[in-house]
């Protein structure tokens, strides 16, 4: 059933898509104060039924010492995250597309110094937020952001999404500067403070973008035919065991015909005594006579009936579709070269339509378009997975992030990370070897390292009256163990890229007496990323996020919209808390590491 909650959902996204990018606000991290707007010059770029734009922002910069800047924006659905750069007074810094965890460690380190590196980092599928450390002094604060998304439908045009800056104005009213060209597309025509392009004769436009990977990439936009009138040929209260109530056909017949929602509760009918409010409704929706069945307190919108249908493919592969408005929906997917020999086809709404998408120049735009959704729609397991599509297709996740900083900084970074790789590595093998010392053994129990995400585990076996013990590993390899009384040990290595799972390690000793003797050791190789539930809870006016999980999680992180970090402690088995100050609003970001080193992460956000 199509509930409210999801006609609500379609109102708002038809609202967002209106916009490229809508930022949100701009300040001083030290202040909270927000940077003044100073202008906005917009680039775009109409390709077919998609655009490319660049947005450069302007601020001023009133402080004479160093400054933080932060900076949140939104990106539409049916978009994708470029890029982004800034501007170190006239130095132009690009950011580069990196792992997160990463980046943010370079980030760190080069902050420390007071040196000027940018960070970039999703926190939503459509929620961004930046840091750039220090701004130059006596120089204005310039970002550029870059973007692709589908043009949006307007009556019989396409409009051109515009950059939304009214949070940053603060009453006084500015407008873009705004260039537009276009490209295999009608010329573009400003309307008020807009612009807009014919849309095709036909209802699919679409274009076909060759990528790196040799794939070739759709993206369009496809008009769902007009379908016959809903009428209602039945409509009447009733209960579970089929008792009929008040016959209310006219009434819903009225409600239908003004396109308002069909709700079952008691003001709507006068339902007789013992049977359950709850309507059945007898339809014809394109000619099929069809059941609906809404129970009490429901509510029915009968224009929502086309969102449980979108458009399917034939031939392309792996496809997506962002709905538009009532009638419009985005869709992207793949095909091989020699698919586009004849026309694709699609189905929707019952009707079955073929179009030939035009081919425009190699690139990443559809491809971008395509992985944005695949990151948003699919269920991604591993958070490595994440990471390489995300690195493959260029388009930040939440695994990655862009870190924007000077050459000549990074030169200097990558001189210093070498020593620190060097010191870390050594740190982890003293504290291996020392949690190795410290444990106790006397117990004579098989120790099974079975949360490994690659490493060195041990193998401790009890095996009296054994002369030498040997482990034979998975890959066939031997390992001679050591004896500690009648306690037989040793450690090996796990590689890295060992598939999850079970694996056997065949011990075989040989005994004082000359006989020999074989056990069995087991270890598993756990890659599956924590997950867990959040909400917020409210004790005695403290606002507490609590994240039910699994017990033990070596580590459980809050991140802030604005880049705070709380960690949370597991206060009984499973349950991890930590206040979180009532100033704080904007989705959260909450991160959970096991002792595997997998992690997952979690959203939320405070409630208002």
């Amino acid at each position: 059933m199509v509930n409210g909650a999801m006609r609500t959902r379609l109102l708002c996204l038809a609202s967002s898509l209106a916009s490229a990018q809508t930022v949100t606000s701009v300040y001083n991290r030290d202040t909270s104060e927000p940077f003044k707007l100073k202008d906005v010059k917009v680039e775009s770029t109409v390709v077919g039924p998609m655009v490319r734009t660049s947005t450069l922002l302007t601020f001023e910069n009133p402080y004479k010492k160093l400054t933080e800047a932060s900076m949140n924006f939104m990106m539409p659905e049916a978009g994708a995250l470029g890029g982004f750069a800034y501007y170190y007074g006239d130095e132009y810094v690009k950011g580069r597309l990196m792992d997160k965890a990463k980046a943010w460690f370079i980030y760190t380190a080069i902050t420390s110094r007071d040196r000027d590196p940018g960070i970039m980092e999703q926190v939503s599928p459509t929620d961004y937020h930046c840091q750039i450390y220090p701004l130059k002094t006596g120089h204005d604060f310039r970002v550029r952001l870059w973007t692709v998304a589908m043009l949006h439908p307007k009556g019989d045009k396409l409009a051109l999404p515009k950059p939304d800056i009214s949070n940053l104005t603060q009453g006084d009213a500015k407008s873009p500067l705004w260039s537009v060209r276009t490209v295999r597309s009608s010329p573009a025509v400003k309307e008020g403070e807009t612009y807009q392009v014919a849309q095709n004769a036909g209802p699919v436009h679409a274009v076909a973008q060759r990528f790196k990977d040799g794939r070739v990439y759709i993206a369009g936009l496809v008009r769902r035919p007009e379908g016959q009138p809903l009428v209602v040929e039945k409509a009447m209260y009733e209960s579970p065991d089929g008792k009929h109530g008040a016959d209310v056909t006219e009434k819903v017949r009225a409600l239908v015909k003004g396109k308002k929602a069909v709700v079952s509760n008691a003001d709507f009918g006068d339902p007789v005594p013992n049977v359950h409010k709850r309507l059945r409704i007898l339809y014809r929706k394109d000619g099929d006579l069809k059941t609906r069945i809404i129970p009490e307190g429901e509510a029915w919108f009968t224009s929502d009936d086309w969102e449980q249908a979108p458009p399917t493919f034939a031939v392309m592969r792996q496809t997506k579709s962002v709905t538009m408005d009532e009638q419009t929906v985005a869709f992207s997917g793949w095909v091989r070269r020699n698919d586009l020999k004849k026309p694709l086809a699609l189905r929707v709404n019952g009707h079955r339509m073929t179009f030939k998408p035009e081919i425009i120049a190699q690139g990443s735009d559809a491809a971008r378009l395509w992985a944005q959704q695949m990151l948003v729609q699919s269920d991604w397991k591993k958070r490595s997975d994440v990471l390489k599509f995300s690195m493959k297709y260029g388009v930040p996740s939440s695994a990655t992030a862009l870190l924007a900083v000077p050459e000549a900084e990074m030169r200097l970074f990558r001189a210093k990370e070498k020593e620190w790789n060097k010191a870390a590595a050594q740190r982890r093998r003293e504290e291996r070897e020392e949690e190795r010392q410290q444990r106790n053994w006397s117990d004579g129990q098989n120790q099974n390292w079975n949360q490994s995400g690659g490493g060195d585990p041990e193998i401790r076996v009890t095996v009296p009256g054994a002369q030498n013990v040997d482990a034979l590993l998975p890959d066939r390899r031997v390992i001679p163990l050591k004896a500690d009384g009648d306690v037989w040990g040793g450690n090996f290595e796990i590689p890295a890229s060992a598939p999850e799972g079970s694996y056997h390690v065949r011990i075989l000793a040989r005994m004082k007496d000359g006989t020999t003797t074989a056990k069995e050791w087991t270890y598993q190789v756990d890659r599956t990323a924590p997950s867990g539930k959040a909400e917020f809870v409210s004790e005695a006016g403290r606002k507490v996020l609590e994240i039910k999980a699994e017990a033990g999680l070596s580590e459980v992180v809050a991140y802030g919209p604005n880049g705070e970090r709380w960690v949370l402690k597991e206060e009984r088995p499973g349950v991890y808390r930590v206040e979180i100050p009532q100033v704080v609003s904007g989705r959260l970001t909450v991160v959970l590491k096991d002792g595997a080193g997998n992690k997952g992460e979690l959203f939320c956000s405070p409630p208002r």
